[in-house]
């Protein structure tokens, strides 16, 4: 095998299991529209519980652990707004 090329393929996040409770404080809040918005390692996840699906923002290159949920808020939406969420 002479070809050491990286293979042409790319790795796409389906579903975040678990949740970082340890050590973190205020990590888990509801939005207006019953989302469940937490952080897992570096990715920050919108779950919504009526259609059973998530949204990551991978934005981070470290672990977060915490955040304010006032400016998240404003930063939360602004994200939505320009698509930084993958689902």
């Amino acid at each position: 095998m002479s070809d050491k090329t990286a293979p042409r393929c790319q790795l796409r996040l389906e579903w975040i299991h678990g949740y970082r409770g340890h050590q973190c404080r205020n990590n888990l809040y509801y939005t207006a529209g019953k989302e469940v918005v937490y952080f897992v390692a570096g990715v920050g996840v919108v779950y919504n519980t009526r259609e059973h699906t998530q949204k990551f923002f991978l934005g981070h290159n470290d672990d977060i652990i915490r955040y304010h949920m006032s400016s998240f808020c404003r930063r939360f939406q602004s994200m939505l707004n320009h698509g930084l969420f993958s689902s």
